[in-house]
């Protein structure tokens, strides 16, 4: 690297006269001792120190003439323990440097640290050629996988030479503290973090662009698994990029160089709101960006959208009226004495066919803004199996509503005894039906507990017979009571002449002898009927002196003589 020879003359030629300078000036203050536990951690941390760098030379001298997989695994143990011989010595030197500005003194630990010191740029160049070796960048023809295989490699290899960087800016802080001319290497440093975020901003934009190009293709191809692969690969490429620019931009702002186009570059690319947008010039920045971008483009989309704007308009205005148009025909249509359909399933083809209507409209609006039906019905396909499966009670009350629309075994009006309830049905759906019973109570019932019992539609047909029993003691004439019965139906306004009333002995009872009477009438007036006939004969047999027994038993007492 271009900063080694600066800083290894400037370590060697400038080091020891600018220490020992310090720990003269030291000396003259009369420094305080360190304290012993201080005193015993730094003797043991600076032998530590010198046995991490003799073993990471131990090491390296291993590494010559090894090949292939051996040297892999060699070079990787090389780097692991300079990186910690690194870290150790530098954190050793800035506590040493702590207590020497405190007015302690360190006199001892001095030289030996500027020895270990003075091999920081050398091994650090020698750290940083090896890491630079290992930077591979993937070419086209690698499958997608290998592609990823080869960025986190990559961002490996640029988190461990930004190890490096910073570590050697910690080691200028030092240097500086103790009265060294840096600028020389600084100025090296702001070329070297400006030259890697440049290159890393690049990477950056061309992996932003690979993504937008491969979004598109897989837009026109959405089943090609090896486009989907390779869009997969470039969005983890732009991962990779991000971190590798964001560890750039900290490098470069712990120098305070202007990092903003970076900045600005990384909050577009990843969307993530940092302290940055605290920066009122980045801020502005991103507005402009946004806001050309808005003006440029809608000067060239501006009268394309508009015009497709206004045709989808168009579309669903058109299409609206069309429904409503198929609405009235179909509601004339099912209004025809030839159509012999229940209530609920007229309504229901009437608002099916307007909605499929409405539907195909719609359908050429998406298509219109460039959506792909195929994949859309699809789309709508997988979520109606899923919705069916989670309603699965409501699709069997529905399964069951189509099966009384298509049977009619009942409708809207009737009288019925259906799912337990005795009732006129008020209002039917697809999912229940609404019942309104004699006593004014209205009942929703699911279809399904209706379709799975008996139903009785009680006002299916015109006439209804009226089953009546009255019973008379034994006592009395049958054959009277009969004719008192004949009587009362034929004279009743509501009873028929045809069919004729069936009036029979029906049973003999344990109290009484059972009647039955059965005369026909409309079914509109079965209830009244019922009821006035119960009532008529009750006082035409008190007027004829027929008696309605009370059921009664016979009790016969014997008695037992003794024996």
């Amino acid at each position: 690297m271009r900063i080694v020879a600066t800083i290894a003359g400037l370590l060697i030629l400038s080091a020891p006269s600018a220490l020992w300078s310090q720990e003269q000036e030291t000396n003259e203050q009369t420094p305080e001792s360190l304290a012993p536990e201080i005193a015993a951690d730094f003797d043991e941390r600076l032998v530590l120190v010198i046995a991490k760098r003799e073993s990471a030379e131990r090491i390296e001298s291993q590494l010559v003439g090894k090949e292939g997989l051996q040297a892999q695994v060699v070079g990787a143990r090389l780097d692991v323990a300079l990186g910690d011989w690194l870290l150790t010595a530098i954190d050793l030197a800035a506590q040493v440097v702590a207590q020497l500005d405190s007015g302690k003194d360190v006199a001892r630990y001095l030289e030996p640290l500027l020895e270990e010191l003075k091999r920081v740029p050398l091994i650090g160049n020698e750290f940083m050629e090896r890491l630079e070796a290992n930077v591979v960048f993937p070419d086209d023809e690698m499958a997608p996988a290998d592609v990823v295989v080869a960025d986190q490699k990559l961002l490996k290899t640029v988190t461990d030479l930004d190890g490096i960087y910073a570590s050697l800016l910690t080691y200028i802080d030092l240097v500086e503290r103790i009265g060294f001319d840096e600028a020389d290497m600084r100025q090296r440093l702001e070329q070297e973090f400006s030259d890697a975020s440049a290159n890393r901003s690049v990477f950056l934009s061309i992996a932003l662009d690979e993504v937008a190009i491969l979004k598109g293709s897989v837009a026109v191809m959405p089943t090609d698994s090896g486009l989907t692969q390779r869009l997969s690969a470039a969005q983890a490429r732009v991962t990779v990029a991000s971190k590798a620019l964001q560890s750039s931009v900290a490098l470069m702002t712990s120098l305070e160089l202007e990092t903003r186009q970076y900045r600005q570059q990384l909050l577009t690319a990843t969307g993530e709101v940092t302290t940055d947008v605290l920066d009122v010039g980045l801020v502005a920045s991103l507005v402009g960006g946004w806001s050309n971008a808005i003006v440029e483009y809608t000067k060239t989309e501006g009268p394309r959208i508009v015009f497709r704007g206004l045709i989808i308009a168009l579309v669903l205005i058109a299409f609206g009226y069309l429904s409503k148009f198929v609405k009235k025909a179909m509601v004339r249509a099912m209004q025809s004495p030839k159509v012999k359909l229940s209530k609920l399933l007229k309504d229901m083809i009437v608002a099916i066919a307007r909605n499929i209507v409405l539907f195909i409209g719609l359908l050429f609006a998406l298509s219109q803004l460039g959506i792909s039906i195929g994949p859309l019905l699809t789309g709508l396909g997988i979520a109606g199996f899923i919705v069916g499966f989670a309603l699965q009670d409501t699709l069997s009350n529905f399964a069951s509503g189509l099966m009384i629309l298509i049977y009619r075994p009942f409708d809207v009006g009737d009288f019925v005894d259906a799912g337990g309830i005795t009732g006129k049905v008020d209002r039917m759906s697809l999912v229940n039906s609404t019942f309104k019973t004699l006593d004014n109570q209205v009942i929703v019932v699911p279809n399904n507990m209706i379709w799975q019992q008996v139903i009785t539609n009680l006002t299916a047909q015109t006439t209804r017979r009226v089953d009546l029993t009255f019973g008379i003691s034994y006592s009395d004439d049958v054959d009277k009571a009969k004719a008192i019965l004949l009587d009362v139906v034929e004279n009743h306004a509501s009873c028929l002449k045809t069919p004729e009333p069936n009036i029979r002995v029906g049973a003999l009872g344990e109290s009484s002898v059972d009647i039955i009477c059965r005369p026909w009438v409309r079914t509109v007036d079965y209830w009244e009927t019922y009821w006035d006939l119960i009532e008529t004969v009750k006082k035409r047999f008190d007027e004829e002196g027929i008696t309605i027994p009370f059921p009664q038993r016979d009790m016969h007492m014997h008695q037992v003589q003794p024996a």
